[in-house]
């Protein structure tokens, strides 16, 4: 990306032939304009502000610093036209690093403020909240289960963990189950499941006797990162 460096600077000639870098409002207004095409955007969120940067329909989010480090590296690149030929890079590194232009102000805000849609405050609640991904993550497990036609019990005897926490199994053939325990089931940010393969003597003995065998196949299991684990159990549920 070229552009025409005036439009981010003011240049005074003095009549002793000194040249003096400068910026106004005009100036910093385009150098929001040129952030914004770059995909810079703030917003407010569950009343705090955000940074982010839109890339198509994806948004990541930022610190303010990547935003300013953003325009800096188009200066270091000297990815721009119209220098006047008294005034070299050096002088326009200078110029920034000793104004600063890039600062929370109403202009900033004019040019950067963005309305986000409900999908998009659920993608950035997910990148910035821990413990809304948690409970995202936590529900989107269990609508899988039920998807898969996972079976639902209570462990009783507290085979897998205290509590008596819900069980989610289904039968993978040869008396074994695939199992899973949610582990602190009544917290609402410190549960989790643990997913196991578990050989029982019928399926009524799940939740009520211990298991014959047990084998781990993850401890802290979520969907996006472990799914790859449990597949092979799965074939036959997964769409062709």
């Amino acid at each position: 990306m070229t552009t025409d460096i005036n439009n981010f600077i003011c240049i005074f000639r003095q009549k002793n032939g000194q040249v003096k870098i400068k910026h106004n409002n005009i100036n910093v207004g385009n150098i929001y304009m040129f952030l914004r095409d770059l995909g810079f955007r703030k917003s407010k969120l569950d009343n705090r502000r955000i940074y982010y940067r839109r890339n198509n329909t994806e948004l990541e989010t930022v610190h303010p610093r990547e935003i300013k480090q953003a325009f800096l590296d188009f200066l270091k690149r000297a990815d721009y036209t119209d220098l006047p030929d008294d005034i070299n890079h050096n002088d326009i590194l200078e110029w920034y690093y000793s104004k600063m232009p890039i600062k929370e102000s109403g202009l900033n805000d004019h040019y950067l403020e963005d309305n986000l849609t409900e999908q998009e405050i659920h993608s950035l609640r997910l990148q910035t909240n821990h413990d809304y991904k948690h409970k995202f993550d936590i529900n989107q497990l269990i609508a899988k289960f039920d998807e898969l036609h996972f079976s639902k019990t209570v462990d009783s005897i507290n085979s897998y963990s205290s509590n008596n926490p819900p069980l989610y199994y289904k039968s993978v053939g040869d008396r074994k189950y695939l199992v899973f325990n949610h582990w602190n089931c009544n917290s609402k940010f410190k549960d989790g499941f643990d997913g196991w393969i578990a050989t029982y003597k019928n399926e009524k003995q799940i939740g009520k006797k211990k298991p014959n065998d047990l084998q781990e196949v993850c401890l802290g299991f979520l969907l996006d990162r472990d799914f790859p684990l449990i597949e092979q159990y799965l074939i036959s549920e997964l769409p062709a």
